[in-house]
């Protein structure tokens, strides 16, 4: 998994869209439902299919996301397919009309892991969304295991979650390596500013909240 031989992510991304399982989904929806605010916006930007709003949706809380991938037409309208997820944030989300008006409180973000010439996707994604939100919003953002656990002690990620750039990590739910579908991968989701969470949970085939 970690040989750069065969697995080399920075010269050799892999471009093929992996989408998170619906039971994922389930799962974060079932431990967050009760701590965030039901009025205002659950946003998913780089939302694929839709999976991770779905729970939300249903149960009556306001939702919106977006992706670039123009095959996803089926699930996704018109306004919610754009050209580059990145360049829209910057240049059209604060103009966005549904998220002036009402508050984001949630975000929900499994972005691309590779790809990004040397940094990993999380962190340009994290970057992105504290930089328009702010480092208050609520955040549940996918990412490598090695994301924040196995850095050097000259890592630049490291020191941003050192100097504050990072809010504090409320929690961490550690995902099976085989829960996505055709790849063996190491990742975990990591919460940032949701009170009331224990400090990790596993997802496994028993929920245990």
């Amino acid at each position: 998994m970690y040989n750069l031989k065969h697995n080399n992510y920075n010269k050799n991304p892999k471009n093929s869209t992996i989408y998170t399982p619906p039971a994922v989904s389930q799962f974060i929806f079932e431990l967050l439902k009760d701590k965030v605010e039901k009025r205002g916006i659950i946003f998913a930007p780089c939302c694929g299919k839709g999976s991770l709003l779905k729970p939300w949706k249903k149960t009556g809380y306001g939702t919106w996301g977006n992706d670039k991938d123009k095959r996803l037409k089926k699930w996704l309208s018109p306004n919610e397919i754009v050209k580059n997820t990145l360049d829209f944030l910057t240049t059209e989300l604060k103009d966005w009309k549904l998220l002036v008006k009402w508050k984001i409180t949630l975000i929900l973000c499994n972005p691309p892991f590779n790809g990004y010439k040397g940094k990993l996707g999380s962190e340009i994604w994290l970057d992105k969304i504290i930089e328009l939100f702010g480092k208050e919003v609520p955040i549940v953002l996918f990412a490598p295991v090695g994301f924040c656990s196995n850095l050097t002690l000259e890592s630049k990620r490291l020191e941003k979650f050192e100097n504050g750039t990072y809010p504090p990590i409320a929690s961490r739910i550690t995902l099976p390596k085989n829960i996505f579908e055709g790849v063996i991968f190491h990742s975990e989701i990591l919460i940032f500013n949701v009170k009331g969470l224990k400090a990790h949970y596993f997802l496994s085939k028993n929920y245990d909240f």
